[in-house]
């Protein structure tokens, strides 16, 4: 008997400690990361800070930027990731949160490759190969529906795991060296984000 009220205090004090966190006035400082395209050895932090406009309801933004350098005996390779956008989260219930955000986000990848081009040698047309750094890049639009839960740890640390619906809409510009120019692309797109927070309450 006494575990079994040993139990039910300890299920309650968390359900008050978890309802704490949400209530009007409380500040959110958080980093999270996808699963979906890192493992746990190459995490994507994006951090974000939120604020509660009131009891359950937080909105705030997320910036993330990551930069790549490969430095070679003859050239420098550098890939880039950069994203910003807005969030707005609502606590369904104590610890189960709905979440939409709208963000922009830009990628560049640096290659080393052939170019070919046409010039001229004494009077012919030749084609001429010039081997150079490429750059492709991809910049899009995303919103995310998402789902998360909120296990409370130590009354402000909070492990958050969720799971986003992203919808995608931008441009690819990379290089066709066949018809040596730059060409650019529509992109449309939807899949399942997994990913887990980090979060503090204050």
């Amino acid at each position: 008997m006494k575990k079994i009220i040993l139990s039910l205090a300890a299920v309650l004090a968390f359900a008050l400690t978890s309802d704490a966190q949400t209530r009007k006035g409380t500040v959110l400082l958080g980093a999270g990361s996808s699963l979906t395209e890192s493992g746990w050895m190459d995490l994507k932090i994006t951090p974000k800070v939120g604020y509660f406009v009131q009891d359950g309801v937080a909105v705030g933004a997320m910036i993330n930027f990551s930069n790549e350098t490969e430095d070679k005996t003859a050239y420098e390779l550098s890939n880039s990731e950069s994203s910003i956008g807005v969030f707005a989260r609502y606590y369904v219930s104590n610890n189960l949160f709905s979440e939409v955000g709208l963000s922009s986000v830009s990628k560049s990848d640096e290659l080393y490759g052939d170019i070919k081009s046409v010039g001229t040698n004494n009077g012919n047309q030749v084609e001429v190969t010039d081997t150079r750094v490429i750059e492709e890049s991809t910049s899009s639009m995303d919103i995310n529906l998402g789902v998360g839960y909120t296990i409370v740890w130590r009354e402000h640390f909070a492990i958050e795991p969720f799971v986003n619906l992203v919808f995608s809409n931008g441009e690819v510009k990379s290089y066709d060296v066949a018809n040596s120019k730059v060409t650019s692309d529509d992109v449309k797109g939807t899949n399942f984000d997994l990913g887990v927070n980090f979060s503090l309450f204050f």
